[in-house]
């Protein structure tokens, strides 16, 4: 019975030491995070209509091509949240489980082609991009608080800061301007956003290297669609290209363009009259768009615990 009750006790004693080793952290307060990933798309919509003026013979969010007896019709559906990003974040532990924190991320986004159309008498294409993005994003964060690996969730809101949807456009009309001429219209236009909001969130774990610092890993996600308020064409221009030569075309540059066709309004409601045409010297109302920035990626860096 003695040599029992050693044995049980031995196993009782190596139990406490295993479990020693994963305990619970006695700690809180404030600490700093920072690092970066990448994000791949996730949660793909279709692209918004990106051409009012309707130059480019695209339809909304497809790749279509035809040979003038058959079209192939493809469909680009997807996301502008592809990317890479930075982020710098302070929270507070209330206790060893419990904290709040508020995150500040910058993103850069990757070029999608979010419409195209291919034919003998025209070639036309939309690529769009974010840059400059910072968004906000307050969270809670909760963890078992292991001394070693010790794995955490954190839960928020996302919420717009700053940033820009860049769109640019490349127009090419095929002996558009006689035979062995081909006419080149090129256009960069931005996209403000109004504040909005969306979910986000991550799961990683967290390793120390001494009593203040540990290094992170983690799988972020993002479900964001951002409301447009303004947009407007920044560059214009329209070339006639003969072999190696070109030039510009009169009357067909940025400075040619009414307001009406440079300048637009994103608005839920509005009254248009049926017999009197648009103004041309005031911004062009159109119907409000989101731009979906959902994504799903990696982060790495380093925690660092006031």
């Amino acid at each position: 019975m003695k040599t029992k009750a050693i044995i049980m006790l031995c196993i009782l004693l190596g139990f406490s030491a295993t479990m020693k080793g994963q305990e619970e952290q006695k700690s809180s307060g404030f600490y700093l995070r920072a690092g970066g990933g990448i994000i791949a798309q996730s949660g793909k919509t279709e692209f918004n209509n990106a051409d009012p003026n309707g130059i480019t013979m695209i339809q909304q969010s497809t790749d279509i091509s035809t040979d003038g007896s058959t079209v192939k019709v493809k469909s680009l559906n997807g996301t502008l949240g592809a990317g890479y990003k930075f982020n710098i974040t302070g929270g507070y532990m209330f206790n060893p489980y419990l904290g709040a924190e508020l995150g500040i991320n910058y993103f850069n986004g990757s070029k999608e082609t979010i419409g195209k159309f291919t034919s003998p008498q025209l070639v036309s294409e939309e690529i769009a991009y974010i840059r400059g993005g910072v968004d906000l994003m307050p969270a809670i964060y909760i963890t078992p608080a292991f001394k070693k690996v010790n794995p955490y969730a954190r839960i928020g809101v996302i919420m717009t800061a700053s940033g820009t949807l860049n769109i640019e456009t490349n127009v090419k009309q095929i002996d558009g301007g006689g035979s062995g001429t081909d006419i080149l219209v090129n256009a960069k236009s931005e996209v403000k956003s109004k504040f909005s909001t969306g979910f986000a969130g991550a799961f990683g774990v967290t390793y120390p290297i001494n009593n203040k610092l540990s290094l992170f890993g983690e799988v972020e996600f993002k479900n964001f669609s951002v409301k447009s308020k303004s947009a407007s064409i920044k560059e214009y221009v329209t070339k006639a290209v003969t072999g190696n030569q070109s030039q510009l075309v009169p009357g067909q540059q940025l400075a040619d363009l009414p307001t009406s066709e440079k300048e637009f309004l994103f608005t839920d409601n509005y009254t248009q009259s049926a017999t009197t045409p648009v103004p041309q010297n005031e911004p062009r109302k159109i119907p409000t768009q989101f731009v979906n920035i959902s994504g799903a990626g990696i982060n790495i860096g380093i925690k660092y615990n006031l």
